[in-house]
């Protein structure tokens, strides 16, 4: 027994070693940066302008977020950069970040021809004016369904050399972590007024949810299968359900790539994608709702040539439509910090649509149209079915009638 314990301590002993050997001592996360596209040179790494020295460098295994557990990530090299120089942090949209962190969306072009600079606060309380591209590193920093922007004047905060912001107002702290910088801001007035987003998260993961998810997609994939198997199925209704159900599985699908991180370059066009068959699955409903109160209305069991066509057109259009319309939203309005709340914001904090008001409106407001569709459906729908049975009760009635009549008259 006390040998096995005298090789768990061991055992134990080396993890820890390993470990601290691989993390950069006296260095926050936060403080670091992914290098591991970086190639050494006499035993430094430059980043950007900075040379890095080598015992400022470390290998991860993880990435932290504040809010939430350390996820598991694919061992690589960062570097304590902000240790050696200040850092001020820029926020990235999903869209343009790139896998080593980096992000291609031309800030640091825009940033030369300007050359804009912020006035940090020193150990002793004094202010230095700091030019961002020669005095202080540019880090990026991705935006969190969370984020919150904010304006700010330039006497309403003070910056310090480790990046955290103090708010004179109520003196709150915010660390290097809880925000960053709006990558779109007025540099003809900068740092006289700011645009900050803030991280103001509480989230936490939903457990099993990706598991689900995959099951269902199964689910939809077999039973698709079964409608395109049996030929009696490929009929009107029997497409519709298809083509609902093939809408719901490519929602779930994007949602999955987005999850695991397995959109780069088609990142926007995916989440347009989303919101697209999003709509078009709820439209299918409303279809397969007015087809079925046709059909129990109609005495003709032949069904048209062009119904499906004329549905799928009807479905296809207007799922479109809304999803023109947040495309111009966002093309319109992105540089525009002022309309940050009413943009959907597609490629920010997630390829997929983030509902903020305008998003929100198209969405519910479409949705609280077809479920009062819906609701009129049924009711139409129930009535000629209610109507219909007692039809058919009368003449059921009708016919024991005359048979009780026939068989009163009869001689016997």
């Amino acid at each position: 027994m006390r040998l096995f314990l005298a090789f768990s301590g061991v055992v134990h002993f080396l993890i820890t070693l390993k470990k601290s050997k691989a993390e950069i001592p006296d260095c926050d996360y936060y403080d670091t940066v992914d290098i591991s596209h970086i190639t050494r040179q006499n035993d430094s790494y430059k980043y950007d302008d900075l040379l890095i020295p080598a015992n400022l460098t470390g290998e991860y295994d993880f990435k932290l977020v504040k809010w939430l557990p350390n996820q598991p990530v694919k061992n690589h090299l960062r570097g304590c950069v902000c240790n050696l120089r200040p850092c001020v942090r820029f926020c990235c949209p999903r869209k343009n970040m790139l896998t080593n962190g980096e992000c291609n969306d031309g800030l640091k072009e825009e940033l030369s021809v300007v050359n804009p600079y912020m006035y940090v606060t020193l150990e002793d309380h004094s202010v230095e004016k700091r030019h961002l591209l020669t005095d202080l590193t540019v880090i990026r920093e991705q935006f969190w369904p969370c984020d919150e922007i904010l304006r700010v004047r330039n006497d309403e905060y003070m910056m310090f050399e480790n990046g955290s912001l103090l708010f004179l107002d109520g003196n709150y702290l915010y660390f290097q972590e809880d925000y960053c910088f709006y990558r779109h801001q007025n540099y003809s007035d900068f740092p006289n007024s700011v645009w900050i987003v803030f991280h103001n998260c509480t989230e936490i993961p939903y457990l099993a949810s990706s598991e689900i998810t995959v099951i269902s997609m199964v689910c939809y994939i077999l039973t698709i299968a079964v409608y395109l198997y049996v030929k009696k199925l490929r009929n009107v209704l029997g497409k519709c359900l298809i083509c609902s159900l093939l809408s719901s599985f490519l929602v779930d699908f994007t949602i999955q790539l987005d999850e695991f991180m397995l959109l780069k370059d088609a990142c926007s066009a995916t989440g347009y994608i989303y919101y697209f068959f999003d709509l078009a699955f709820n439209l299918w409903f409303s279809v397969i709702s007015y087809h079925l109160w046709k059909v129990f209305r109609s005495v003709n069991r032949n069904e048209s040539r062009y119904r499906f066509l004329t549905l799928s057109v009807f479905v296809w259009v207007t799922a479109a439509i809304p999803t023109g319309a947040i495309f111009c939203v966002n093309q319109v309005w992105e540089q525009d910090p002022h309309k940050w709340n009413w943009m959907p914001l597609v490629g920010y904090s997630k390829c997929l649509v983030k509902y903020t008001t305008t998003a929100t409106n198209l969405q519910y407001g479409l949705l609280l149209i077809l479920g009062i569709f819906n609701v009129i459906m049924f009711i139409l729908t129930t009535r000629h079915i209610l109507k219909v049975k007692r039809q058919l009760k009368k003449f059921s009635n009708r016919q024991e009638d005359t048979a009780n009549c026939l068989s009163w008259t009869m001689p016997a």
